[in-house]
């Protein structure tokens, strides 16, 4: 995999997967809606995070309160996980980080790489923070490196001594930033969300099947109507009812229903994927009416989000009455 910064031209090779998987990479990907919900706590929507599966690598998108579980239910450990983009760090969005992290690290007992995080700044400050001998976690690192209790369940899991505490790989990217591995691409773009304190980014996947926006955190704006243009999937903000709330406060920094389906028709994708869904959307009766608006302004596929739900890149299907 190569990282090329903006502008300098910078890369940084990363893990290459064999030569006899790369044509295999292209051959399948799944979308999964891990976690569609927003700061506030709902027990049937997790924080947002998005699972991305292409062949035999697995790629995360955020990684908000509960996405760790979501992925044990969805039968994927978090071992598993082979890259993790963050698109800010609002904490509905990368809270579950150290879990992810620390039980990546704990069960896959040094035989699995290093995890690359990517996001934008200042992330390496965050993951220093945490992971660090003097960080948040430091003295758990400390005695389960140190501890004979610790040795005995490290070995007694397949490691081998010494155990080392984790160091995940950060990466931090911005606008114009590019990431390439053999199967997939990826683009960023900043968005408007709520600078000048937090930068927000949105990401293009790109694979052999299909094109995948995650739009992170999102005013409408020109740039991410651009990153979207054509795309198979995208998945939009939506915080609330455009028309219902109208505070200049947060219509400036999030989007609405309506939003989501302007910048989805001028981008020209396919289907429009409705997530950060607040209790707002869920009333009965009013739910129906903004698909029914958003259908009015998007003539493509919507799909109203929930958790566990997997997203096709192509046409929906129409089940068979029974």
């Amino acid at each position: 995999m190569v990282w090329f910064g903006r502008g300098a031209g910078r890369r940084v090779n990363v893990r290459q997967p064999p030569v006899a998987v790369k044509n295999y990479l292209s051959a399948m990907t799944r979308l999964l809606l891990l976690g569609t919900g927003t700061p506030a706590p709902l027990a049937h929507r997790a924080g947002s995070s998005y699972l991305v599966q292409i062949g035999d690598e697995t790629l995360l998108f955020d990684c908000g309160p509960g996405s760790v579980r979501r992925l044990l239910e969805a039968g994927v450990s978090p071992a598993d996980v082979d890259h993790l983009f963050l698109t800010h760090l609002h904490y509905d969005h990368c809270v579950d980080l150290p879990y992810l992290v620390l039980t990546r690290w704990d069960q896959g007992v040094g035989r699995i790489p290093e995890l690359p995080v990517y996001g934008p700044a200042p992330l390496d400050r965050m993951s220093t923070r945490l992971f660090a001998a003097d960080g948040a976690f430091g003295p758990d690192l400390e005695a389960r490196t140190e501890h004979p209790g610790s040795h005995f369940i490290y070995e007694a899991r397949g490691g081998i001594m010494p155990r080392r505490p984790p160091k995940p790989q950060v990466t931090e990217v911005e606008d114009g930033s590019r990431v390439e591995s053999a199967g997939w691409t990826l683009e960023v773009a900043e968005v408007a969300h709520v600078q000048p304190q937090l930068t927000c980014l949105a990401y293009r996947l790109t694979t052999g099947e299909g094109t995948i926006v995650f739009g992170g955190d999102s005013a409408p704006v020109a740039r991410l109507t651009q990153l979207a243009h054509r795309a198979d999937v995208l998945l939009h903000m939506c915080h609330f009812i455009n028309g219902v709330v109208t505070d200049e406060r947060l219509t400036s920094c999030c989007s609405g229903h309506l939003d989501a389906a302007r910048t989805a028709r001028d981008a020209g994708v396919r289907t429009l994927v409705l997530v950060h869904l607040t209790e707002q959307l869920e009333t009965p009766g009013v739910r129906e009416r903004a698909m029914h608006e958003v259908a009015e302004v998007f003539d493509g596929q919507v799909i109203f989000g929930q958790d566990l739900l997997d997203v096709p890149l192509g046409g929906l299907v129409t089940e068979p009455v029974r």
